[in-house]
């Protein structure tokens, strides 16, 4: 995540990296002196990130554990119950932080969020910490600011590349600058990359590490039209390597046989001393796709073929097979 702030406008971009390929904004408008919110996410309904029209945004890292001891006399709140309602009533981070300092944060002791709003300035949520700050520019990635003195030396390839390209560069308050920050900072698991206005409710979309096609929205044209929902992919031309993402991952057949196909080609290519991580790699994924699948109650027999094929591909690995068998059993119940 990337924040610039310049002559009284605030851009803001962020990429969301995850296995899920279904990707959607949903918009709910202003209703009982509430602000009208977009919010973006996946199919399972949880809001990744979201922004209202009062321009306040906000986004969420997974974290490593980080307890959170600071909870005596505060109110207790599901994850799902702890944004809607920051971003349907709030404007600002100075608002936001008094809210969550009367709120039981330990439903964060792997995640980390970041609010921004349109005068540029931001929270850093990391449970007992509630960061304010206000540097014209500020990148945020999954390490704790509270624990980094220095992000240079965070060990996180992708984003030491996008810091890179801020040191190389003159920052600009622009919507096209700050897509080629966000650029910089993808990775393969980014499933898409939206860049905010914060003042004039612009919001800028691009699919799957594909920066050459864009859509642009307008929040509060969106937001007149009542609440509704997009699918991402959808938004954009069915000839991208995103699109084709989208479909091989609904379909587990597809997933299954694409899968092979990587193991059966990399396994050939990779150096000897590689094939273990080539190994591990390919196992997460398709443990992560397949436990997606159950989450968001797909084809349950789906997520099945893919757990087999764990076992199918890596028999000698106990603990993949072990893993594997297991989610089996429960994903039968």
């Amino acid at each position: 995540m990337y924040k610039i702030t310049q002559d009284g406008k605030t851009i803001v971009g962020n990429n969301e990296d995850w296995i899920n390929g279904n990707s959607e904004i949903w918009f709910v408008p202003a209703k009982d002196n509430k602000y009208g919110v977009m919010n973006i996410g996946f199919d399972n309904g949880f809001a990744q990130g979201a922004v209202n029209e009062a321009g306040l945004m906000f986004d969420g890292f997974a974290m490593s554990y980080l307890e959170v001891k600071n909870t005596k006399g505060k109110i207790k709140v599901s994850m799902t119950e702890l944004i809607a309602p920051i971003m349907h009533k709030y404007s600002n981070v100075i608002e936001v932080k008094e809210h969550l300092s009367k709120i039981d944060l330990s439903i964060l002791d792997k995640s980390m969020l970041v609010f921004v709003d349109k005068s540029g300035k931001y929270l850093i949520v990391e449970g007992d910490e509630l960061i304010l700050g206000n540097n014209a520019e500020q990148s945020f990635s999954n390490f704790y600011p509270s624990e980094t003195s220095n992000p240079e030396m965070v060990n996180i390839d992708f984003y030491q590349k996008g810091l890179k390209q801020i040191r190389e560069t003159e920052a600009k308050a622009t919507l096209d600058y700050c897509s080629s920050i966000m650029n910089n900072f993808q990775q393969n698991l980014t499933q898409y990359t939206t860049i905010y206005d914060l003042k004039d409710g612009i919001i800028r979309l691009y699919h799957h590490q594909n920066f050459d096609n864009f859509i642009e929205l307008d929040l509060a044209e969106e937001l007149s039209k009542g609440e509704h929902k997009l699918s991402i992919p959808e938004l954009f031309p069915k000839n991208t390597k995103g699109y084709k993402y989208y479909e091989i991952y609904n379909n587990a057949d597809s997933v299954v046989s694409y899968y092979e196909s990587v193991w059966e080609k990399m396994s050939k290519q990779v150096p000897p001393e590689s094939i273990k991580m080539l190994e591990a790699t390919i196992s997460q994924y398709l443990t992560l796709t397949a436990d997606e699948w159950v989450k968001t109650n797909k084809d349950k027999n789906g997520a099945i073929k893919m757990y087999k094929l764990i076992i199918k591909l890596f028999p000698e690995n106990k603990e993949a097979k072990k893993s594997a068998k297991k989610k089996i059993k429960q994903t039968k119940r």
